[in-house]
């Protein structure tokens, strides 16, 4: 029987000078501390870096996400199939 998918969001990313960060499709938010949030999206884990990183806003209904602090880096890692609690204890 095929597995039936989520429909894809739209995905968008905005950075402004560095300070603020918009991003649309978000799924859900894996992790975040001052300097690291991992998020999930339909293109893959995003991985925000930087310093006194903040989620300012978070909608569970739209995706929407808004970030402040120094942004350093923002990249993306393939999404791989969810994990349970003990794989990701001892990945």
């Amino acid at each position: 029987m095929p597995e039936t998918q989520k429909p894809m969001k739209r995905h968008e990313l905005r950075l402004e000078a560095r300070e603020r960060l918009t991003a649309a499709g978000i799924r859900r938010v894996d992790f975040f501390s001052d300097e690291l949030i991992t998020a999930q999206t339909d293109l893959g884990q995003l991985n925000i870096k930087g310093e006194a990183l903040h989620i300012e806003s978070l909608s569970a209904d739209t995706g929407d996400m808004l970030v402040k602090g120094k942004v350093a880096a923002v990249s993306y890692t393939e999404s791989s199939p969810a994990l349970s609690f003990f794989g990701r204890l001892f990945k």
